[in-house]
């Protein structure tokens, strides 16, 4: 894939990107922000969303049990997710690429270099919240002081914090791994990424292992439970 071609690429996957993950935690949260969502709807608008959804499950299935609950602020799968099926996608359709073992091994390197990039957006997502906060004063002394639009302009100027830090980072890990991976890929013998196809398998065990790990617990035992007969009854 020549610059122009990658760039621009990164661009479309950088915009869509950044604009659903708002929904993670900035606005609307109707969880379109999931993996399982993202994946598909990005790889859908770059050429092929069944390996978008393909992608979007093995990451669904890595982060599932990291869940943004109370304060905490989990890995960003998000970001991850945006970034991972943009690139597999558009590198498969742009190759031509049908064969699984080549779409498997390719979605693990895509994966193994992408790791650290959940880890980062975690703390981007820490230093917006943070400066986001010295807004809240502000708006509070313009709703007080009975100037409403102002605080909303505040507010939304919040917004534009988060979707402006998510595109630079999805836009520049796009167009680095879109430059890049075509030839890290096709330099790897066929053995090699046969044995990376299966080493797929890691990543779903991983979150499956962490759900299982807390069955035990009183809580996740009761929902399991009562999922069970949930289903007898539709039986």
């Amino acid at each position: 894939m020549n610059i122009l071609v990658s760039l621009t690429a990164a661009l479309k996957i950088a915009g869509v990107g950044a604009l659903l993950s708002l929904d993670r935690t900035a606005w609307g949260q109707l969880m379109i922000s999931r993996p399982v969502v993202i994946a598909p709807i990005i790889g859908l608008l770059c050429g092929n969303g069944t390996v978008g959804l393909f992608v979007g499950v093995l990451i669904e299935l890595l982060w599932i049990s990291d869940l943004p609950v109370g304060a905490a602020i989990p890995s960003d799968d998000t970001l991850f997710a945006a970034v991972a099926s943009g690139v597999i996608t558009t590198i498969v359709t742009s190759r031509g690429i049908s064969d699984p073992v080549s779409i498997g091994s390719l979605t693990f390197l895509v994966f193994a270099t992408l790791i650290p990039l959940t880890s980062q957006g975690k703390k981007i997502d820490i230093l917006v919240r943070k400066y986001n906060e010295r807004i809240l004063t502000e708006v509070e002394t313009h709703l007080l002081v009975g100037n409403p639009d102002q605080a909303v302009s505040l507010h939304l100027k919040g917004l534009i914090h988060f979707l402006g830090c998510n595109f630079v980072a999805i836009l520049i890990s796009s167009a680095i791994l879109l430059l890049a991976m075509p030839h890290l890929h096709s330099l790897i013998p066929e053995s090699i990424q046969r044995i990376m196809n299966g080493l797929l398998i890691i990543f779903p065990l991983v979150g499956i292992a962490t759900l299982l790990s807390g069955i035990h617990k009183k809580n996740i035992l009761t929902l399991f439970i009562l999922l069970a007969l949930g289903f007898s009854f539709l039986l």
